[in-house]
C-alpha cells in the first residue's frame, strides 16, 4: 500500500535540516528567499527523521533479512593477479539485506543527504578458475570450482545528491566510501575438494578483483530503496499545500544547477581540447597473451592465444550526463555528478592462436553501449566558471562502468567454438585494465590543466 506523508506548518523543531549552515560569502546560489528558509524551520517534522524512519519501516517489511532471489551481479569476468589469470562466472548473490540507514542529515538548501548506511551481510556464490601462467609454461594445469562467500557486515558513509522532478525528489548522485567487513570462504573444487577460510579483507581474497562490481551492487541497492522513499515525499505537502514555496524552491534549486552544471561544461571544453593537442584521443593498450583449453574427446588440450596492437578511443567526446550536485561545508566545497565518453571503442591490429598445431590469425574489434563515469572536484571556496579553476584543490574521475561490451573476431575457424572464451577476456580486459589506463589519463590530463599535484 502506497503512502504519503503529510507536513503541517507548526512551531520551530530541532531540525537536521541545514536551513542556515554557515555559508560561504562566494555563493551566489546561497541567498535564500526569507519565506522559504522561515517555512523549512518551520516544518513539524525533521525531514532527515522521516528518511529515517521510512527506510527502517521498509527494512522491518522485510524482516530486515531473508531477501532470498537470486540476483545476478557479473555473468562472467576475467581478471590478472600476479602470476594468475583468475576466471569468475555467474556471480550471483544467495542472501542478501535490505539497507538501513544509522544516520542521515537532510540539507534542503543545497539538495543534499549526508548519511550513514548498513547493508549487513551478504553472500554470494560463483564459480571460478584460476590458471598461474608461471605453472601453465610448466604444466598444463588449472584450478576451478565453487565458491561461496559471506561478507559480515558493510557500511558505507557519504553524500547523495538529489533532483527536483516536478512534485517529487529523485536521488541522483553518489559519493560514497564503503568498508566492506570480514569474508568468509568456502570452496568446492572440481575434484572435490573442500576448504574454508576467514579473511579481514576483501582484498585478501579472490574478489579482490571485483570489489567495485560489489560496491556497485550496493550502490543500486540504497539508489533503488532511496528511490521509493523519496517518491512517497510530496513537495506541496511538505511545504504544507503552499505552491509559491514549492516554486520557489524548485526555482532555487534550478538555479543553483544552472551555475555548477555551466561550471562543469566550462572546464570540460579545453580538457576536450587538451587530449585532441596532446593526442590522447586514442591511447593504447597493451597486449596480452592467454591459456585455454579445448576438450578433444575425454581430453582437455591446451592452446594460446596472444593479441597485439591495441588502442581504445574516443576520449575527446568527454561530456557530462546529468545535473551536478554540489555540497557547501563552511569554505569547503565538493562537486560531484556524472560524466560519460560520447564514443569508447577498441581495436587489437592483430590476434594469433595456437591450437593442436592450427594457427590462425586476424584482428580484433570492440565496441560498447552506454558507460559512465563520476567526476569528484574539492574546491576552496565555489567556483562560478573557468576563471575559478584556481580554487580547485583535487579532484577524481573515475570510468567506472561500461555495458553492452560486444567483441568481434575475425579469422577464428575451427577455433570458433571456444570463442566465447576469447570474449571473455576480452571483454574483462576492457572493464579492468581499459578502465585502469583511461582513468589515469584523464586524471593525470586534468590535473595538469588545473596544476594540481598528483
Amino acid at each position: 500500500m502506497k503512502w504519503k506523508w503529510v507536513f503541517v506548518p507548526a512551531f520551530i523543531a530541532q531540525l537536521s535540516i541545514c536551513a542556515i549552515c554557515n555559508p560561504s560569502d562566494s555563493d551566489p546560489a546561497r541567498k535564500v528567499d526569507a519565506d522559504l528558509s522561515d517555512a523549512i524551520g518551520r516544518m513539524q517534522l525533521d525531514f532527515g527523521a522521516h528518511l529515517k524512519r521510512a527506510f527502517t519501516n521498509s527494512h522491518i517489511r522485510s524482516n530486515g533479512i531473508a531477501i532470498q532471489q537470486h540476483q545476478v551481479i557479473l555473468d562472467q569476468t576475467f581478471f590478472q593477479d600476479g602470476g594468475n589469470d583468475v576466471m569468475i562466472k555467474n556471480l550471483r548473490t544467495t542472501r542478501s539485506e535490505s539497507p538501513r540507514l544509522l544516520s542521515i542529515n537532510a540539507d534542503m538548501l543545497q539538495d543534499i543527504l549526508v548519511l550513514t548506511v548498513d547493508f549487513g551481510a551478504l553472500s554470494l556464490e560463483c564459480e571460478y578458475e584460476v590458471i598461474n601462467e608461471d605453472v601453465m609454461s610448466l604444466l598444463p594445469v588449472s584450478s576451478s570450482g565453487i565458491l561461496n562467500a559471506t561478507i559480515s557486515n558493510t557500511r558505507a558513509h557519504g553524500r547523495v545528491g538529489y533532483i527536483m522532478n516536478g512534485d517529487i525528489m529523485e536521488a541522483r548522485n553518489f559519493d560514497l566510501q564503503y568498508d566492506i567487513g570480514q569474508i568468509y570462504l568456502e570452496t568446492l573444487s572440481s575434484d572435490d575438494i573442500q576448504s574454508q577460510s576467514t579473511r579481514e579483507s576483501i582484498d585478501e581474497t579472490i574478489f579482490k578483483g571485483i570489489r567495485r562490481d560489489i560496491e556497485q551492487y550496493f550502490e543500486e541497492q540504497l539508489h533503488q530503496q532511496l528511490g521509493h522513499v523519496l517518491e512517497d515525499v510530496s513537495l506541496m505537502q511538505l511545504f504544507g499545500e503552499n505552491g509559491d514555496l514549492v516554486r520557489k524552491h524548485v526555482t532555487r534549486s534550478k538555479e543553483r544547477a544552472l551555475i555548477i552544471n555551466g561550471v562543469i561544461d566550462s572546464l570540460l571544453e579545453p580538457i576536450r581540447q587538451q587530449i585532441i593537442e596532446q593526442r590522447y584521443a586514442q591511447i593504447s593498450i597493451e597486449g596480452f597473451k592467454k591459456s585455454f583449453k579445448k576438450k578433444v574427446g575425454y581430453i582437455s588440450v591446451w592452446g594460446t592465444f596472444e593479441a597485439s596492437g591495441g588502442w581504445v578511443g574516443d576520449m575527446s567526446t568527454i561530456y557530462r550526463t546529468g545535473d551536478f550536485s554540489v555540497h557547501t561545508e563552511g569554505v569547503n566545497v565538493t562537486i560531484f555528478g556524472a560524466l560519460g565518453l560520447g564514443e569508447f571503442s577498441g581495436y587489437y591490429s592483430k590476434y594469433k592462436a595456437k591450437f593442436m598445431n592450427v594457427g590462425p590469425s586476424g584482428r580484433i574489434t570492440v565496441t560498447t553501449g552506454k558507460n559512465s563515469a563520476k567526476l569528484k572536484l574539492t574546491t576552496n571556496g565555489w567556483i562560478t566558471g573557468i576563471e575559478d579553476i584556481k580554487k580547485i584543490i583535487n579532484l577524481d574521475f573515475n570510468l567506472e562502468k561500461v555495458d553492452n561490451v560486444r567483441v568481434y573476431i575475425t579469422g577464428l575457424g575451427l577455433l570458433n567454438s571456444v570463442v566465447s572464451t576469447f570474449i571473455t577476456w576480452i571483454v574483462a580486459i576492457v572493464k579492468n585494465d581499459v578502465l585502469k589506463i583511461v582513468n589515469k589519463m584523464i586524471n593525470n590530463l586534468i590535473r595538469n590543466y588545473l596544476g594540481i599535484s598528483s
